[in-house]
């Protein structure tokens, strides 16, 4: 009887024993699955707790300097050449293209906004050259020039009929020539010029690069009055530069 009771309470020990380990002892996963890992906050170690994080600053364009955003403008030259000069003398290469109309030497080069034109003919009067004409002499835009004991008189016309010509500040427009020069020999006449492709005067033709256009060419052989008929006069083809 006393052994039985002995037995008795050592089983009760034991399992109150098992007991107590098992309220105390964590919860082990699953074999195989790990415990979830809470994720790392970085926090910068000069913020002080609770304190709000500092904002990057904000660029004032407004101080931005002009040089830093102006745009790069490239400056258009006055004509593609490099070398020449408006002074009555034509050389070898001063001018991108040549042709003879009505036995005048007929010289040109053009940019994006100027034409540069020479004029070689074989008599010691005026000479003239009209642009684009819509019928005969009219609608042109005429440029005359002549030079007299050394002056040059050189004058803006338009083709106002289809046989005649007028300066063109007796219609309404202006003088647009923007150089000249001339030069006389008992054989020659020689005379430069430079005018805008399109100057916006309704007594000129607007001229386009890369367009063609008709030209007239006319001279006199002896006089300088732009009142005298010419001596000879002819046509051909002005091929202006895509630039």
């Amino acid at each position: 009887m006393g052994r039985t009771i002995l037995y008795v309470l050592m089983g009760v020990s034991v399992v109150g024993a098992l007991i107590v380990l098992l309220l105390f002892t964590p919860v082990v996963e699953e074999a195989g699955i790990a415990p979830e890992v809470p994720a790392i906050i970085d926090v910068k170690p000069d913020l002080a707790e609770g304190a709000e994080p500092a904002l990057p600053e904000e660029v004032d364009v407004t101080e931005v300097s002009k040089e830093e955003i102006a745009p790069i403008v490239e400056e258009i030259p006055l004509v593609h050449d490099v070398d020449y000069s408006i002074d009555g003398y034509i050389v070898t290469g001063e001018y991108a293209h040549e042709t003879i109309i009505a036995g005048v030497n007929v010289y040109w080069s053009n940019d994006a906004h100027r034409l540069r034109m020479g004029l070689e003919s074989p008599g010691t009067g005026f000479v003239a050259i009209g642009f684009d004409p819509e019928h005969q002499m009219q609608g042109a835009n005429y440029i005359i020039a002549a030079v007299h004991e050394g002056e040059l008189t050189i004058r803006d016309d338009y083709g106002h009929e289809p046989l005649a010509h007028l300066d063109d500040t007796l219609q309404g427009g202006e003088n647009n020539i923007i150089s000249a020069a001339g030069n006389e020999w008992p054989d020659q006449t020689v005379i430069e010029f430079i005018i805008p492709l399109d100057s916006g005067d309704a007594m000129d033709k607007p001229l386009l690069p890369g367009h063609q256009y008709t030209i007239l060419v006319a001279y006199h052989s002896m006089f300088d009055s732009f009142s005298n008929r010419h001596t000879l006069s002819g046509s051909g083809i002005m091929q202006l530069d895509l630039l």
